[in-house]
């Protein structure tokens, strides 16, 4: 049973919001209990001369200046912190909390008085299924507990939906980086857009001399584009190094932070994507300066008149840019 409430010293000085959750004598089914110091559960949770035991993280000793023995109150009941909790097994799938967990046994909140007609408690009943239990087994469970209690009410979670609060919250951190990374994308291709124009202004020269001796457009157009596509290259297998290193980056850096294993990988199709969305933008912001540069007259820029003078580029360039940005 979880629920919000005040967690106040013994002599009313101080308090602070805890998010209390009772356990009973099968807790956890899976994993285990860490705290430290490491108790049984009748030491940590047990009833002594009508004091109950607690755990909570180093956050609320802090919070409230406490040390291990010291005495809260919640609602009616006291609670001796005999243990700080280290790690909770299913901290995961209860969600996130919005203050330090209290962590205390079913009986002792039953003798706080906070369980009450309106009061705001979630009581999760979790079920340790055999071994090998398959999607099939889950959905026949789920069926028979709503066909035999219609009006219970239960959200039922298995395994493949364990947190869906969690679930959704990375669904909308990922389109959020999706949206991040495009953005990024585009101005990179401004970047890559004002690159172009300067190096081909650069360049005004050489073109020139290129188209004297007899150079069509189209080959100044592929010699600066292979140049471009070569440099761009040396950029995106950069980004991929940086990219394929990142997770295992993470997961050395967080795993002391998430509550559960974190381990890198490679991911081929990601790097993939982007390699190709690194080469598509390269292409798209390009084509139109190397379009203009395609059709400048020699006389035009021996007179250092830059490519801007000629406005758009031929029509197959637009098309070609507008053709690669919308895909």
């Amino acid at each position: 049973a979880s629920m919000r409430s005040m967690a106040r010293l013994e002599d009313g000085s101080d308090q602070a919001l805890v998010e209390a959750k009772a356990v009973d004598d099968a807790y956890p089914l899976f994993g285990a209990l860490a705290t430290e110091p490491a108790l049984p559960r009748a030491a940590l949770f047990g009833e002594r001369s009508g004091v109950f035991g607690a755990a909570a993280p180093e956050l609320l000793f802090d919070r409230l200046n406490l040390k291990l023995g010291d005495r809260v109150k919640l609602g009616g009941a006291t609670f001796e912190l005999r243990a700080r909790l280290v790690n909770e097994p299913d901290a995961v799938s209860d969600g996130f909390g919005f203050a330090p967990r209290l962590l205390v046994s079913t009986e002792g909140l039953a003798a706080s008085g906070l369980i009450q007609p309106g009061s705001l408690v979630e009581n999760a009943y979790k079920v340790r299924l055999p071994a090998g239990a398959s999607g099939a087994d889950l959905k026949a469970i789920e069926d028979r507990a709503a066909k035999a209690f219609p009006e219970a009410g239960w959200s039922i979670r298995t395994r493949s939906n364990a947190a869906p609060a969690l679930s959704s919250n990375i669904e909308r951190f990922s389109q959020f980086l999706t949206l991040v990374g495009l953005t990024a994308l585009v101005v990179g291709g401004v970047g890559v857009a004002n690159a172009v124009r300067a190096y081909l202004d650069g360049k005004r020269g050489v073109i020139a001399t290129f188209k004297s001796l007899g150079a069509s457009g189209g080959f100044v157009f592929t010699i600066y584009l292979v140049q471009i596509l070569l440099i761009a290259g040396v950029g995106i297998v950069a980004g991929l190094i940086l990219g394929a290193a990142m997770p295992f980056a993470a997961s050395a850096a967080l795993q002391s932070v998430i509550p559960v294993p974190a381990e890198g990988g490679f991911y081929p199709g990601a790097l993939a994507m982007a390699a190709l969305f690194g080469l598509l933008v390269t292409l798209a912001f390009a084509l139109l300066p190397l379009g203009r540069a395609r059709d400048v007259p020699a006389t035009a820029l021996f007179r250092e008149m830059g490519f801007e003078s000629r406005g758009f580029p031929r029509l197959p360039y637009v098309a070609a840019a507008v053709g690669i940005a919308l895909f």
